[in-house]
């Protein structure tokens, strides 16, 4: 939050700077108001016309290389195939598909009777009716 609040104070000294004011350092803060133990700042851009047209001309290029390569990355991307877990043991082999796997067998258990170690739990409040 600070540094968007400095870009801002930046960005309305520079612009304050073009028309001729000056900006001062107050500590941590930027203000076009003199302040105790203030210094002034120099905000003229020191860059010649063809210096400022070569770094824009440097950006553009910049972006459109970034443009490019962010563009062959996705493609990269959608051309391979997505990646399986990966384990450190050998695959499983695989079972013959010629005959099916028999069923298995499900055991029906009895029912247990019902004695003093199985029987369910009632508490009992003690003293009570």
């Amino acid at each position: 939050m600070t540094r968007l609040l400095m870009l801002l104070i930046l960005a309305a000294a520079a612009g304050a700077a073009q028309a001729g004011q000056a900006i001062y350092r107050c500590g941590q803060t930027y203000s076009q108001t003199p302040c105790p133990d203030g210094k002034i700042v120099e905000s003229t851009d020191p860059r010649t016309a063809a210096q400022r047209a070569e770094a824009k001309r440097v950006a553009a290029k910049e972006k459109q290389l970034a443009a490019k390569m962010e563009r062959e990355r996705k493609e990269r991307e959608a051309a391979s195939a997505p990646q399986g877990a990966a384990s450190l043991s050998a695959p499983a082999p695989a079972e013959p598909a010629s005959s099916p796997a028999p069923k298995a067998k499900v055991h029906k258990s009895k029912p247990k009777k019902k004695t003093a170690a199985n029987k369910d739990f009632t508490a009992v409040v003690p003293g009570g009716k």
